[in-house]
């Protein structure tokens, strides 16, 4: 029903324009890759495992009329993204949009956690936007800008007992959007990030099946519930359009209230 009343506000924003959306088989990926697209972009899609789950969000795409490049792609290692970014070029020669958005969570207490735990977290929540940036900045320069979308969390802002190396590479995604909003500003680049709070999503269902309630959620969130993956796609959205074409360096909180 969210994804209704989000299809009936939208615009055409984005016609004309290409885009990149990591992860988006599921959850807020998929909202978003599917809200550029009701917005006019067409768009590239990467997932991990669930090809089947991926293309049916890249039939939804282009059912839409708009076009889709479907790929695997491991967000953390250059090679990988590299042959994306190629795919890209040869399709389209050409990037507006990326939307840093795939990653992983993992609850587990900090006395628990293993180097691989750490290394495998920051990977593909930390250092994925590192490589997927620096590797789409020759398109962007070539044709005189572009925004880049990071996906944080409200747990790189606030800490998590349960998952510290998820919130310290979200606080990273958080200090490394800073960074390069200064570094690709002379080249009209713009770089901003999401911060979701309590969306539901699989990790959503994975923490109130382990850690907190529905209700402890409710209870905690000022708006009363937990959001949409629409919501965070409706600020994706504009922040990949036009009307926000001064904004950067800047981080969109979209939690209800969690954090202000």
């Amino acid at each position: 029903m969210s994804e209704i009343k989000h299809t009936e506000l939208s615009m055409n924003r984005l016609a004309g324009k290409f885009a990149l959306v990591t992860g988006a088989s599921r959850g807020i990926g998929r909202a978003i890759a599917l809200r550029l697209a009701r917005e006019g972009a067409d768009v590239a899609i990467t997932y991990a495992q669930n090809r089947e789950m991926a293309e049916t969000v890249a039939a939804e795409i282009q059912t839409l009329g708009r076009r889709c490049l479907c790929r695997q792609m491991n967000v953390a290692q250059r090679d990988s993204v590299r042959t994306m970014v190629t795919a890209i070029r040869e399709r389209w020669n050409r990037l507006d949009i990326l939307v840093n958005n795939a990653g992983i969570l993992q609850l587990k207490p900090f006395a628990e956690l293993t180097d691989v735990d750490w290394d495998d977290m920051l990977a593909v929540n930390l250092k994925s936007v590192f490589l997927c940036s620096q590797e789409t900045l020759p398109l962007f320069k070539n044709q005189g800008g572009g925004t880049i979308i990071n996906i944080s969390s409200v747990g790189g802002q606030t800490g998590g007992t349960m998952s510290p190396h998820y919130a310290a590479a979200k606080a990273g995604v958080i200090s490394l959007t800073k960074s390069t909003a200064k570094i690709m500003a002379p080249w009209g680049v713009t770089v901003n990030a999401i911060a979701p709070g309590y969306i539901r999503t699989d990790m959503y269902d994975t923490i109130t099946s382990t850690t907190e309630s529905e209700a402890d959620i409710e209870r905690k969130v000022p708006l009363g519930k937990a959001g949409e993956a629409p919501d965070v796609a409706a600020a994706a959205a504009f922040l990949a359009s036009s009307d926000a074409r001064y904004i950067t360096g800047q981080v969109i909180n979209v939690n209800g209230g969690v954090f202000v």
